[in-house]
């Protein structure tokens, strides 16, 4: 199939379009940061591409298209909420202008169930609906807390990522683990969240691609949730480090829990809280 990629450099893009030309598609990808990871021996044709930016000059039709790109971190769009609703919804009419297909992938998160919490959730779950109203054909996934490796790596400064974070600690790269919040209504006082790995959520979204257009909601991700503290106890056993936590107070707009109501009948998971910390450890070396 022919497939245009959005996001295609970043963590989930990066892996998705690396996965989907080893099994024969042909990719075109696009994302406005060239610096992430290196991609452009799987693509047929990338675009340098700010999706915020009016219209991509492009005449080509897809079979599907799979749009990944998007403003992520929760802080961050508490910050800055015009920047989030410009990428996650005016840049997904913008994708749907510039990208024909016949089959609409939008990629969106389990926050989105709370579109009240934060101005991410609320920015991608009004993405939801534009793909909705302009896609007959279309289908929408909501990724869980996408963690590990599996052979590229999101170009990140921040190390905001819980699990990726505390892998930076035990290899040396910080003195100690920050956890933000101890008072949530939870049985430990923190977050829950779902972690998945990157490769079952890639696996699954290629599930998708290649199935009819759902016209629904599906959720990628692990039925599982865990506790930041109970993260933080699954990374300390498997490196058998005893890394210093230090606990602070809770981050603007994070919400208790974000956990799978219900599965998607594409979602399989074949790895493990424990391999997700491993992965993280070995690519951090």
């Amino acid at each position: 199939m022919k497939l245009f990629v959005t996001g295609a450099t970043g963590y989930i893009g990066a892996h998705f379009v690396k996965t989907a030309a080893e099994a024969g598609h042909i990719i075109t990808a696009a994302d406005f940061n060239t610096k992430q990871n290196d991609i452009f021996k799987y693509c047929h044709k990338f675009y340098p591409w700010d999706i915020r930016n009016k219209l991509l000059n492009n005449s080509d039709t897809y079979d599907k298209v799979i749009h990944i790109a998007a403003q992520t971190k929760v802080p961050n769009s508490v910050k800055d909420p015009y920047n989030y609703y410009m990428t996650n919804v005016i840049g997904t009419k913008n994708v749907i202008d510039g990208a024909a297909c016949d089959h609409f992938v939008y990629c969106s998160t389990g926050s989105a169930f709370e579109p009240q919490s934060n101005p991410y959730a609320g920015s991608k779950h009004a993405g939801e609906l534009v793909s909705k109203q302009f896609k007959s054909k279309c289908s929408i996934v909501r990724f869980y807390n996408v963690s590990g490796n599996d052979g590229m790596a999101k170009y990140d400064d921040e190390y905001s990522h819980l699990i990726r974070r505390a892998a930076a600690v035990v290899n040396g790269k910080f003195d100690k683990l920050y956890i933000h919040g101890t008072d949530f209504e939870t049985r430990d006082g923190t977050c829950i969240r779902n972690y998945t790995h990157v490769k079952d959520i890639v696996d699954s979204l290629m599930r998708i691609t290649e199935n009819e257009p759902t016209n629904e909601i599906d959720c990628l991700g692990s039925p599982e949730g865990h506790s930041v503290r109970e993260v933080v106890d699954a990374m300390a056993n498997v490196s058998r480090v005893n890394f210093e936590v230090v606990e602070g107070p809770r981050r603007a707009g994070d919400i208790a829990i974000s956990t799978v109501p219900t599965k998607s009948k594409y979602f399989k998971q074949n790895k493990s809280l424990e391999d997700m910390c491993i992965d993280a450890i070995k690519y951090e070396v």
